[in-house]
């Protein structure tokens, strides 16, 4: 789209509103609960995770990944953004800081982020697919 919004069932949406939805994420991540944030994800959403050689698909699998990825206290910050809207939903990719808290002591990781948004059937926008991974030093 050559425009700012997207409308999908009605609902208009604009980049600031799905960059939202990623920092909705961000702070769900304090709540420490791995139920709270797999909540945000649709049943069938597909998880790459930041600190994980497994693709998570299911909800048990999200569940499982959250339940130690929050041990580490995680806090981020969105250092680069770039919001593409479709008919479909919307990607919102870039880079985010991760602040962890570990055996080792406290690790700052710079991540690659793609979450994809889609509106579901009672109105509310859940991720479909989020993809993380480590900055590669080149």
């Amino acid at each position: 789209l050559k425009t700012n919004n997207l409308h999908i069932k009605g609902v208009q949406m604009n980049k600031e509103q799905i960059e939202n939805l990623t920092q909705n994420w961000i702070n769900t991540l304090a709540t420490q609960s791995p139920k709270e944030v797999v909540n945000l994800y649709t049943d069938a959403a597909i998880l790459i995770p930041t600190v994980s050689n497994k693709i998570r698909k299911t909800r048990e699998e999200k569940l499982a990944y959250f339940k130690t990825f929050l041990q580490q206290k995680p806090k981020a910050n969105i250092t680069e953004s770039t919001v593409t809207l479709n008919s479909d939903g919307a990607t919102h990719t870039g880079k985010y800081v991760f602040n962890l808290e570990t055996d080792k002591g406290p690790q700052s990781i710079t991540c690659r982020f793609t979450f994809q948004f889609k509106q579901v059937e009672n109105g509310e926008w859940k991720i479909t697919h989020h993809h993380s991974s480590l900055n590669p030093e080149n």
